[in-house]
């Protein structure tokens, strides 16, 4: 498969980011109309950052690809951000859980949106990895 279509999957994952950032941004919507209370937006923010820098990632690596083997240091930089992305989830959830309480996290579907934060992140610093291979001169 050739960079230039790796580099367009890796486009439909920036798509699939922002998409979940503006998702997000509902619930951060109703958190400021006084709908839902900090504990239950909490994990979605969590959600919503992470996939914000999951564009920026994703965008880096996408470009990288279609660069080829021009692109490999931005490939590295898309590796450097995916790894501070997987390391920044369980910090957000340590601060969210000392801010907010153990309710914010405590749901079914509060797990399930910081698990789903979680497994998008790794598989996103497996496709910056895979950038900076293709790209390796």
């Amino acid at each position: 498969m050739s960079n230039r279509v790796l580099g367009a999957l890796t486009l439909v994952l920036v798509m699939v980011d922002a998409g979940l950032v503006a998702i997000n941004s509902i619930m951060w919507s109703a958190y400021r109309d006084g709908d839902v209370t900090a504990a239950e937006v909490a994990p979605f923010m969590v959600f919503a950052g992470s996939a914000a820098l999951g564009v920026v990632v994703m965008l880096s690596a996408a470009v990288a690809l279609f660069r080829d083997t021009r692109g490999h240091r931005l490939a590295g930089l898309a590796v450097l951000l995916a790894g501070v992305r997987v390391v920044a989830i369980p910090v957000a959830v340590v601060v969210v859980v000392g801010t907010v309480g153990t309710s914010s996290v405590s749901g079914p579907s509060d797990m399930f949106v910081l698990i789903l934060s979680a497994f998008e992140a790794v598989v996103e610093l497996m496709v910056a990895r895979v950038a900076a291979a293709r790209t390796r001169a």
